[in-house]
């Protein structure tokens, strides 16, 4: 076992395995991070069969970015629930109430960010 030392044989040996660039097709290169991502064209090159492995990009929770808007000042705010049907027994008052959006509490503030990761809070 090599705990300390990273030179070791059991390291030299399983870098000497894994290749540092990999070949896919007729002349494509790809990035020696070897991660999965998603593909673009090469910059330096200019050529078109020439790909480079990026890191992927966050995804937006659609249904999420429909229901928050983000204020000026970085405040989330959302609909109050409750108003969407059987209305009929409801008070003006009450529905009016539940007309006005409020801002999303600080408990659930983590749970936006991770749908919303490019929205400025």
């Amino acid at each position: 076992m090599c705990t300390a030392s990273l030179n070791c044989a059991s390291t030299a040996r399983f870098a000497a395995q894994v290749p540092s660039k990999l070949s896919f097709g007729k002349s494509a290169a790809v990035g020696a991070a070897g991660s999965l991502g998603r593909t673009s064209p090469s910059k330096s090159t200019g050529s078109r069969d020439r790909f480079e492995v990026t890191a992927g990009k966050m995804k937006t929770r659609k249904s999420a970015a429909k229901r928050y808007k983000v204020t000026a000042s970085g405040k989330v705010m959302h609909r109050r629930p409750g108003k969407a049907h059987l209305n009929g027994p409801k008070t003006s008052e009450r529905k009016a109430r539940l007309s006005i959006e409020s801002a999303v509490g600080t408990s659930q503030m983590p749970l936006v960010r991770a749908c919303l990761p490019y929205a400025k809070l």
